[in-house]
């Protein structure tokens, strides 16, 4: 299979004399050479975003920050270029998506009368509340709950991910730790999460474990989890889109103590 990456022949050469003159002509060649992160980012946040089909327009907002993620590189720290670049890449695709405001007006009522629900439950109950009481609540039928958590689970994973990249920690390493990208600080403060989230995710039963793993750790695609669990999409897309919502009100408490 033939390596989708480009030669890395020359990098380390073109990163000293960038770092030595700052030339835009040596920049450029940096940009074109790491283009491929843009592309690869691209492909997989359409793909998980159903309501935004815009390539064009987040390959730019990708390219417009690998040029920013290049000006900004220290190559004396130990970091792969790669990781800062996908971190500040995805993040203003992300971002980009989100200041559309792409999504349904009917979906993001569905999704707040949900997390409304859950709130008032959780407070009552003293602990997160099965599905069956939040159809209840909102006085549905279990059916038809589930086919709100289905509709509303890319909501939830781009309200997920925009809380993860606010905070300047992409893929929260709920499978592993890579190299940081800042300061000692910043360290300790990335490795505090990621036992937050590591907790917060034992938390979760085991069908919802299993899912995150399988979507954020093994990048598999719903289609393909569903086959591997040997369920529906739409019952993978409802515990997706219910186990976020777990992490993101535990994270949420976190961030805001």
């Amino acid at each position: 299979m033939k390596n989708t990456e480009p030669e890395q022949i020359g990098a380390v050469e073109l990163w000293t004399k960038y770092h030595q003159t700052k030339n835009l002509e040596v920049r450029n060649r940096l940009v074109v050479q790491y283009s491929y992160i843009v592309k690869c980012i691209a492909l997989k946040t359409v793909g998980r975003y159903q309501y935004f089909n815009y390539m064009d327009d987040i390959v730019n907002e990708g390219l417009i920050a690998l040029l920013d993620a290049v000006e900004k590189f220290d190559v004396g720290k130990k970091v792969k270029f790669e990781t800062y670049a996908s971190i500040k890449v995805r993040g203003a695709m992300i971002d980009y998506i989100r200041k559309q405001d792409c999504f349904p007006r009917r979906l993001k009522r569905i999704a707040k009368n949900i997390s409304e629900a859950e709130n008032t439950l959780s407070h009552r109950l003293g602990r997160n509340p099965t599905d069956q009481e939040i159809a209840d609540y909102l006085q549905i039928g279990l059916p038809e709950y589930e086919k709100m958590q289905t509709e509303t689970c890319v909501l939830n994973m781009m309200s997920f991910e925009e809380m993860i990249y606010e905070k300047g920690v992409e893929n929260i390493q709920i499978s592993q730790a890579g190299d940081s990208i800042h300061g000692p600080e910043q360290v300790v403060a990335e490795k505090e999460l990621q036992a937050v989230l590591a907790k917060d995710i034992e938390l979760l039963n085991e069908k919802e474990q299993v899912v995150i793993s399988l979507y954020y750790k093994e990048q598999l695609k719903i289609k393909e989890i569903s086959s591997v669990m040997g369920i529906s999409d739409s019952r993978v897309s409802q515990i997706h889109s219910s186990a976020l919502r777990k992490l993101k009100k535990s994270l949420a408490e976190y961030l805001n103590q």
